[in-house]
């Protein structure tokens, strides 16, 4: 349904046109509390875009040819007008970064019918500043069906951490297969240089509050589709795993408890571990079935889950060191992404391929490793205390 209809006043509501009003009321409490209006909101994205578009322009059009810069072009505007006409579910959508979630849905759904999995709620996705990276499920009042939202900010992490990684990533490995030898010890690219401290700059922006604040960049071509293809499987399985609590039906045997953002609380479902596990299992197996058929090797988008959880876990333990000020390493802060890690393994090991993606995932420890020290030596080092923020 478009932005437009909402709150049309129509008997008998579908669950999907109360889910789309229940949305837009609680953004529209939430942003107001911000000092924000929906239009407000829409200016922001159309600031960022005039940010990026230029560099972008000029980046490709030093790479391509001119038939190719010109087609690129085309393409590329032709999409942000479909963006901008797509429907979307509430005012407060913006229109390119909701063409990232229209497009992680569609996937996803059509995955969970090539599967035969059946949803017992088909959720409505929006957007929420709630200052999490994983994405938040909500009950609609008086309803059976729900809402997942997602913090754009968590789109940005993702991409930034894609980018960090594809950097890193020794080309011998890009193809998604462990070469001779291995990865015995790592070492960085010549073109993955900067990669640590891109990585350390993005960690830090998060850790502040927002991850957009680390320094603006654009990925160079010869990385450019190996970090769209980490991103991609990152952002299938951070949804696809709240897809699966639907697909079992764990919404109905959740507690519900109230959460706040911008100063306003609402009602959002809480997860046993149990729960999450059995999420993270059926979240990996869609994300896995959907990328594979994109194209994108297994090992590859197993080591993008991984990866992210790892980057997580470095994250609370890096929070972890700035909070205490205890000037410990952060090695002695140990994480329930620690946890979901092998439980990760364990699923994909059932797999006829999965031995090959846990090789490839144990080959590349060294390089969120050697992330990880890199941080660590920034935040043992005296600076402003940072807030932490997940």
């Amino acid at each position: 349904m478009s932005h437009a209809a909402v709150g049309a006043a129509t008997p008998g509501p579908l669950p999907e046109d109360q889910a789309e009003a229940f949305l837009e009321s609680l953004q529209d409490r939430i942003y107001r509390s911000l000092g924000l209006t929906a239009d407000a909101c829409q200016q922001r994205e159309w600031i960022g875009t005039q940010l990026v578009l230029p560099a972008r322009l000029q980046q490709k059009a030093a790479e391509l040819s001119r038939i190719d810069f010109e087609q690129y072009c085309e393409d590329l505007f032709a999409g942000m007008a479909r963006d901008e006409e797509a429907p979307r579910p509430t005012r407060f959508e913006r229109p390119h970064q909701y063409s990232i979630l229209r497009e992680l849905t569609a996937i996803i759904e059509d995955t969970l019918d090539e599967l035969e999995f059946e949803l017992t709620a088909r959720p409505v996705v929006g957007t929420l500043p709630t200052r999490l990276l994983e994405p938040l499920m909500l009950p609609v009042p008086r309803s059976h069906s729900v809402v997942v939202v997602v913090d754009g900010s968590s789109l940005t992490y993702v991409n930034l951490l894609a980018r960090a990684l594809a950097q890193a990533l020794p080309p011998a490995f890009w193809d998604g297969s462990v070469p001779p030898g291995g990865l015995d010890r790592f070492t960085f690219p010549p073109h993955g240089k900067h990669a640590a401290v891109r990585f350390v700059e993005m960690m830090l922006a998060t850790l502040d509050g927002n991850p957009a604040q680390a320094s603006l960049y654009l990925p160079e071509s010869h990385y450019e589709q190996l970090a769209t293809e980490l991103c991609e499987a990152m952002e299938l399985f951070l949804l696809a795993r709240e897809y699966g609590r639907l697909v079992s039906g764990e919404q109905e045997r959740a507690t519900v408890v109230r959460r706040e953002a911008g100063g306003q609380t609402f009602a959002v479902y809480q997860w046993s571990r149990e729960q999450d596990m059995r999420a993270d299992a059926v979240g990996l197996a869609v994300m896995l079935a959907a990328a594979t058929a994109r194209g994108i090797p297994a090992p590859v988008a197993f080591w993008a889950a991984d990866a992210l959880l790892s980057s997580f876990g470095i994250l609370e333990r890096a929070a972890w060191v700035l909070d205490t000020a205890s000037g410990r390493s952060m090695g002695a802060c140990p994480t329930h992404h620690d946890e979901r890690r092998p439980w990760l393994r364990q699923v994909v090991g059932q797999w006829a391929e999965g031995r090959d993606a846990i090789d490839y995932a144990d080959a590349l420890e060294g390089v969120l490793d050697t992330f990880e020290a890199h941080l660590e030596s920034r935040v043992l080092t005296p600076v402003p205390r940072l807030a932490n923020v997940h």
